[in-house]
């Protein structure tokens, strides 16, 4: 009678562990700060049990989705742009660079022909003298300016092909983009010809032929301190392919590649800026090659290659411009480390035409310029005439299989494939000047008289045909408007502790979780642990102990 009671007592251990895991998530479920747990645990009917347990569900479910939410929320490194406004007591002056429109002069032109160095441009001059005529005439007759202008220019490169051969090995996929040159402008492919014509020359012969700085400069003042002189302290020069000269003021650098000093404003407004007084020299214009007359302006940052060309301002003969400037900061961010911007600027030297051939920092605009030409050398075997370089073989404009490869090119670097854009980030640390323009007739008709004697002083007559110097002169003043620092910031504005703050957020507003809440279930996990070994050493001990009765 012994066995039967024993065993009993071993059903009885059994059934207490069981029962005590039981009694533990029952009692958790009373006690939890969680919510829902509590409202099941206590409904006395099923259809209460089946609501309040729907309704956890659901809150659960929803919960999971903002929490997935905020996940993707977090990943993703969102950025937030902040604007703060800095005073100072003095900013540093940017680089003004100017170029006059016409980049040879007439006079210097026809005296190399007349030497017979220049016998192409002769040849050029003169189909742009007879174009105009011509031009009258396109619609009524069969003349071509490309065929024409093909043969004035047939000698320019020794090993180029007819330009009209090997139409039909290009891809179709590019013919939209492509430009005939045969339906494009006279006037266009005249100004484009010159520009081809002067990359071919040795630049310092150019530069001889150009406009000089002693006859375009009449003023110059810093505030208020004479800058006439072109010393190295105040100017440098270099070539542009469209314009010619061009005389940067506070570079930073010499021409010989030394450092020069920065100078700064410490007061804002036009009598502490740059003010120039500048004569275009409309007498020497090319006038069939050089449409507009003016100066072309460009400002930048020390070390920054000036592209007046493409982001200048012009300025008119006959008005006094004002340019007012606001300097900005600009810091980017790249929260996943993969070139958004670039941090270290200097990696771009040895890729960079403009660094090689002038010596300047990194820009975007720069390195963009750099990756195109490089694509253009390897796919068409040429590159454009705008591109520095003296090794380079410049494309023939007239040749129809060049240009459709230029333009195959082209439309691939529109498109991002070259990977010209991922290449060429802008720097994550770039500064730059907001510019506002302001105008006026000057000299004035009063002022004029005076303004006429004062240059007879100096030995210099601007007066044209009608006795004016207004077709002549300008004048432009830089300045800053404010001494004022605009600091754009970018800075990621999803950081780890705000996600861990949505996510206490969202839990305790579906199922009303805390941290005490989790360190709850944390205990009770460890006593549904304990409850669990426990019945197992229970579960072993009578199997121990059963084998010796059943031999007795």
């Amino acid at each position: 009678m012994e066995l039967p009671e024993k065993r009993k007592g071993v059903e009885k251990d059994e059934g207490e562990p069981r029962k005590s895991l039981y009694f533990l998530i029952k009692d958790f479920c009373d006690y939890t700060s969680a919510h829902g747990f509590g409202r099941i645990n206590a409904s006395t009917h099923w259809s209460r049990t089946l609501f309040w347990s729907l309704l956890f569900i659901a809150a659960v479910t929803v919960m999971t989705v903002q929490l997935h939410t905020l996940y993707k929320k977090y990943k993703s490194r969102p950025l937030t742009t902040l604007v703060e406004v800095e005073t100072s007591t003095s900013l540093p002056f940017p680089t003004v660079t100017f170029c006059n429109f016409n980049a040879i002069r007439n006079d210097s032109l026809q005296a190399a022909m007349e030497s017979g160095k220049m016998e192409k441009f002769r040849q050029l001059l003169k189909f742009a003298q007879n174009s105009s005529v011509h031009l009258r005439k396109r619609r009524a007759s069969d003349w071509n300016p490309v065929a024409t202008a093909s043969s004035t220019l047939e000698s320019l490169a020794d090993d180029e092909e007819d330009p009209w051969e090997n139409d039909d090995d290009d891809d179709d996929e590019y013919e939209g983009d492509f430009e005939d040159p045969s339906e494009k402008e006279p006037s266009y492919l005249k100004s484009e010809q010159m520009a081809v014509l002067m990359a071919r020359e040795e630049r310092k012969f150019l530069s001889l032929m150009g406009h000089n700085f002693e006859d375009m400069v009449l003023s110059c003042t810093y505030r208020g301190v004479s800058c006439r002189n072109y010393t190295s302290k105040f100017w440098k020069h270099y070539w542009h392919y469209k314009y010619g000269n061009c005389y940067v003021f506070n570079s930073g650098k010499t021409d010989s590649g030394s450092d020069a000093p920065v100078f700064k404003s410490n007061k804002p407004g036009p009598s502490h800026g740059l003010t120039l007084e500048l004569n275009v020299e409309q007498d020497e214009y090319i006038g069939a090659l050089t449409p507009e007359a003016g100066i072309r302006m460009d400002i930048s940052t020390q070390g920054e290659m000036p592209f007046p060309m493409e982001r200048g301002v012009s300025l008119s003969p006959g008005y006094a411009t004002m340019i007012g400037l606001r300097k900005e900061k600009i810091i980017r961010e790249d929260p996943f480390g993969r070139k958004r911007c670039l941090q270290d600027v200097t990696k771009d030297a040895k890729s960079n035409l403009y660094t090689k051939h002038f010596g300047v920092v990194y820009s975007a605009t720069a390195c963009k310029e750099s990756c195109l030409a490089y694509n253009q050398r390897e796919g068409c075997g040429c590159m454009e005439y705008r591109f520095p370089g003296n090794d380079k073989r410049i494309c023939n404009i007239l040749d129809k299989s060049t240009m459709k490869c230029l333009s195959k090119v082209q439309r691939m670097f529109k498109e991002n494939k070259l990977n010209c854009t991922y290449s060429c980030p802008p720097p994550c640390r770039e500064e730059g000047f907001k510019k506002s323009t302001s105008f006026a007739i000057w000299p004035s008709e009063k002022h004029e008289p005076f303004y006429t004697a004062s240059l007879e002083k100096e030995n210099k007559s601007l007066l044209t045909k009608d006795g004016s110097h207004r077709k002549n002169v300008c004048k432009v003043q830089v300045f800053y408007e404010e001494l004022n620092l605009e600091v754009i910031t970018e800075q990621r504005s999803y950081e780890l502790e705000d996600f861990v703050s949505d996510i206490g957020g969202q839990l305790g507003l579906w199922i009303g979780f805390s941290v005490l809440t989790v360190a709850e279930f944390l205990e009770l996990f460890m006593l549904l642990l304990h409850v669990v070994i426990k019945n197992c050493k229970v579960n072993r001990m009578p199997e121990q102990g059963h084998e010796p009765e059943q031999r007795i």
